[in-house]
């Protein structure tokens, strides 16, 4: 082994963990990866990828087109849950509008999401209900809107807006 290596580790000075931890140079998002496939893991990095710092929208915009080809949805739902900080959850809240995936059958998920009481994670997750293409039967769209009517914390403003996207389709 390199000398110059074994004294980098041992110098004190030369690792600062306080650095490693410092949450706005790093994100914490972690990815359960167990049992994933070569794909999946691609498209967990490609998540991973949205979070960096100084990431581009040209980039930004490459992952979403990939994101959607590889049809990440439930990735980026799993993600979202597991996301400890606001931040990590609005970003990828974004890219799950941004991306064009269909989010359909999770409508209740983001009905739910739109009653965060941060008012960025809840404009996100509206915006992922308002670009939702599919039909929502009636059963679902009934408990999205008792989800949003028995919100008290909700953000009113958006929260008359929830209840206005669910009734226009329909209930």
């Amino acid at each position: 082994m390199n000398t110059d290596i074994v004294n980098e580790l041992l110098d004190d000075d030369a690792f600062d963990p306080k650095k490693l931890f410092n949450q706005d140079e790093y994100n914490t998002l972690l990815i359960k990866r167990e049992g994933f496939s070569k794909s999946q893991n691609s498209s967990a990095d490609l998540l991973e990828g949205l979070l960096k710092q100084n990431i581009t929208r040209s980039e930004s915009e490459i992952i979403f087109s990939k994101l959607k080809e590889v049809n990440a949805g439930k990735l980026m739902i799993d993600a979202i849950n597991s996301a400890q900080r606001i931040d990590e959850k609005v970003l990828i809240t974004t890219a799950c509008w941004e991306s064009g995936i269909d989010f359909t059958n999770d409508f209740l998920f983001f009905t739910q999401l739109s009653c965060h009481e941060n008012f960025n994670l809840s404009l996100e997750a509206l915006t992922v209900l308002e670009n939702i293409e599919g039909t929502i039967d009636e059963q679902t769209l009934a408990k999205a809107l008792t989800i949003a009517q028995s919100k008290k914390y909700a953000l009113q403003t958006l929260n008359k807006e929830l209840i206005k996207i669910i009734k226009d389709r329909g209930i």
